[in-house]
């Protein structure tokens, strides 16, 4: 191929992508946020974080940290019109002065899935380590080959269904307005809309349908989370206080338990960070998303542990 070819190649394909896109520029970015009911105080075009919604020249911010690199400039307008959607929609429901709301339902596994074969699936994992590790290879692992460009080795294993799923979690993400309960017991600020997050395990009744779904790990269907949310979620809100209550305590004892005055300002840290993460395992209402409920209470906990242990954050 030719360069001018090449040029021709690629002249047509961003054409063609610019012509998918809803909002194809800056003026009709404008225009579709004021027939949307968009403030134009929410949304700005250099980054700045203040704002819900930021774009610059091939990157959209929105939240607390959340950014899209886009790889043709016009694409940013359909990412930051959407954005600007749910953040409006967030508004509206917010004013409503609801309690909660769930904002989504996912299938959880710490297994890597690849492919599903009747009643098992296979799994792949890696390994930084170029020689099998025979830790693995006694697990059931089966060593396929090290990869050069990744700088690791590859696995997989077959197991049953049933048994990935005994360890597969359905959770639950919500937004949830902090009440006085809250407040008191976490130091959130009252009347605050936060993140939350909690997990429920699989129904085993539910496994082969779950299974049997055509997005399935990715994504469930619309009838399948809606028959979850009705059949787990009818105590959620206190099931997520309770459980988020007894991590802040894990959390606090761990911590503590992790203070020695002989160790080092560095090591210390390390060691603080270390009992922190070992805390939260086995806790279903652990969520590290920025700025959630959880993520909260990890953080009051460090600095909890800093102000006692002499240390600066």
């Amino acid at each position: 191929m030719t360069k001018e070819e090449q040029e021709a190649y690629y002249a047509k394909r961003e054409q063609e992508l610019l012509d998918k896109c809803r909002i194809k520029t800056k003026e009709q970015f404008l225009n579709e946020c004021a027939n949307a009911g968009i403030n134009e105080d929410w949304y700005a075009f250099t980054c700045d974080r203040s704002k819900p919604v930021s774009i610059d020249e091939d990157t959209v911010y929105y939240g607390k940290s959340g950014e899209t690199i886009v790889a043709y400039p016009f694409h940013k307008w359909d990412i930051a019109f959407d954005k600007l959607l749910i953040y409006k929609e967030e508004c509206e429901w917010e004013a409503i002065g609801a309690l909660y709301r769930i904002t989504s339902v996912k299938f959880e596994s710490n297994a890597n899935i690849t492919s599903s074969f009747g009643h098992t699936m296979r799994l792949r994992e890696y390994r930084f380590s170029e020689q099998p590790e025979q830790e693995m290879l006694d697990d059931g692992w089966v060593y396929d080959h090290y990869d050069r460009y990744l700088g690791c080795s590859v696995y997989h294993k077959t197991v049953s269904t049933g048994s990935m799923m005994r360890n597969a979690s359905i959770v639950f993400t919500f937004t949830k307005r902090t009440d006085k309960r809250d407040a008191e017991t976490f130091g959130f600020i009252e009347g605050r809309y936060l993140r939350g997050a909690y997990r429920y395990p699989v129904p085993q009744d539910l496994r082969a349908k779950i299974k049997s779904e055509r997005d399935f790990p990715f994504r469930l269907s619309d009838e399948l989370r809606k028959t979850l949310t009705e059949r787990l979620a009818k105590n959620l809100i206190e099931d997520e206080f309770e459980d988020l209550r007894s991590f802040q305590e894990a959390g606090r004892n761990a911590l503590s338990a992790a203070f020695d005055p002989k160790l080092s300002q560095r090591e210390q840290k390390t060691a603080f960070a270390k009992a922190s993460n070992n805390a939260e395992a086995g806790h279903p209402s652990v969520d590290n998303h920025e700025g959630s409920r959880c993520h909260i209470v990890i953080h009051n906990n460090l600095h909890r542990a800093y102000d006692q242990a002499g240390l600066k954050w």
